[in-house]
């Protein structure tokens, strides 16, 4: 047990290094950051796996969905005869290609257009797995504290980011991006990716402020009611949820400040969505009643409102008009080497064969994670796509339960709403191609299938404690009245 535990410690320490290093070099889209995030990733699974029950906690399904994730570049790699491979759909133009490059001496070549390229994307995928899995195994004190990795990391890019916007080019803090001065980018190179990344922070924070605001013990009578549940702001709790609330104010400004048309308008859903999930939960069980739901919504919508015309004016998308272009010039690749797919890895060096003239760019992603994916693996990454989708509305139906919620379920719900947010921002952007936020998206996904059974446990010990405390009381006499004897009289005789 001491052993179990001693690993179990030095997983977390792991992943606490992981999390906090991804963002910081180019959200790890640079070959030396990127090979560090691959060896974390193995001693992460290493110590998983020498653990006394290795992965009990993750479910089989999880487990194999994930190791098909992990397994899916591999056929990319196998060497197929040339004659085979070109009669393969997408292939017939090889014959030229290696005739033209006189690469003919080997007579077997891999399925994949782009080997290296899909061995690389195959390790890759080792970071996010490896979080995913150790998130589902750790206990769940061990999971908040990476929780609150998270929004100290959060609040970190939301400031530096801030700090660069008001410094502007060339500043102290300024790091190249690709919008210059004009927009927040963190130690981001793209502010649709720390977009991406504070978006799915953002509800999770909320969550934390709807699970702690106005937590009392107990309540007086009706007229002092709402003078003690003022009393808490002055409690511990109540600066834990001014904290929470602070957070969620510069996470949500930063959004702004990234001028990410996606970003903003996924803030206003997500704003939307934790209204819905917390409004009628504030506290555990909506301590403030119908008034204190009323406010929640009041101020939502205010929000919502005042974030209307920031969409509008302040918000801007330099890919906008290329990006239905982009689109279609993908799907005719898609079609072209379906189901087999290009490869993993493969789009950046494949997709130019496709790349109409209206876009005079250079294109190394489809800015939709969905299309590049069925790019490089066809069938089998549509089918993993849809199983995907499956596991996240199974996980609604095991988090969303009735009755008195604790901190880990609001945390797992507002991690739900993250998820979406960024599963939505995929559409029409590549953040999961970046390796801090795909391992950032992997740590939500854990925390978010982690088994809860909080209320349950708490339920058992308060009935055990009221067992125990009656057993322990001693039982008081009941004292017996005697009936008062009849007289006797003569009839009686």
């Amino acid at each position: 047990m001491a052993a179990s535990s001693r690993q179990d410690r030095s997983i977390l320490w792991l992943l606490i290094i992981m999390l906090i290093f991804a963002p910081l070099f180019r959200a790890g889209n640079l070959p030396l950051p990127l090979m560090v995030l691959e060896l974390l990733a193995l001693s992460v699974l290493l110590l998983l796996f020498l653990r006394a029950q290795p992965l009990e906690q993750v479910k089989t399904s999880h487990l194999g969905w994930s190791a098909a994730l992990f397994l899916l570049p591999v056929p990319g790699l196998i060497a197929l005869p040339l004659d085979t491979l070109y009669s393969l759909p997408g292939r017939d133009f090889l014959q030229s290609v290696f005739s033209a490059v006189g690469s003919t001496d080997s007579q077997w070549r891999s399925l994949s257009l782009v080997p290296h390229n899909t061995e690389a994307a195959l390790w890759a995928l080792l970071p996010p797995i490896a979080v995913f899995m150790a998130v589902c195994s750790l206990p769940r004190q061990q999971v908040m504290k990476l929780v609150y990795i998270m929004l100290g990391m959060a609040v970190f890019q939301s400031v530096l980011s801030l700090m660069q916007y008001g410094g502007g080019f060339g500043g102290a803090l300024y790091l190249p991006n690709e919008y210059g001065m004009k927009a927040a980018a963190g130690t981001y190179l793209n502010k649709d990716h720390l977009a991406g990344f504070l978006e799915m922070t953002f509800p999770v924070a909320l969550a934390l402020l709807a699970a702690s605001v106005g937590h009392t013990h107990s309540l007086g009578p009706r007229g002092s009611r709402w003078r003690e549940r003022m009393n808490f702001l002055s409690t511990l709790k109540g600066h834990q949820a001014g904290l929470y609330a602070l957070i969620g104010l510069v996470v949500l400004l930063a959004l702004v400040f990234t001028r990410s048309r996606a970003g903003i308008a996924l803030a206003m859903l997500g704003l939307f969505l934790v209204m819905i999930a917390f409004s009628r939960r504030l506290g555990g069980s909506n301590v403030y009643g119908t008034y204190g739901t009323l406010f929640a919504v009041i101020m939502v919508l205010t929000a919502e409102i005042g974030l209307a015309p920031i969409l509008d004016r302040f918000s801007e998308d330099s890919m906008e008009d290329m990006r239905w272009n982009i689109y279609a010039s993908t799907l005719r690749g898609i079609m072209d080497n379906f189901p087999l797919g290009a490869g993993a890895g493969s789009y950046p060096e494949i997709y130019p064969h496709y790349q109409p003239a209206s876009v005079d760019a250079f294109v190394n992603h489809a800015h939709n994670d969905y299309l590049e994916w069925l790019f490089d693996g066809g069938v089998a990454a549509l089918l993993l796509i849809l199983s995907g989708l499956l596991v996240f509305a199974r996980g609604w139906l095991a988090v969303w339960r009735s009755g008195r919620w604790r901190t880990f379920r609001y945390v797992q719900v507002g991690a739900g709403i993250g998820l979406l947010l960024l599963i939505l921002h995929s559409l029409i952007d590549f953040n999961l191609h970046k390796p801090a936020n795909a391992i950032w998206f992997a740590f939500l996904l854990g925390l978010f299938l982690h088994e809860n059974n909080e209320e349950q446990e708490i339920s058992d010990k308060t009935r055990k404690r009221v067992r125990t405390r009656r057993l322990n009381t001693p039982a008081v006499p009941i004292p017996t009245v005697s009936k008062p004897r009849k007289p006797i009289t003569m009839k009686d005789w």
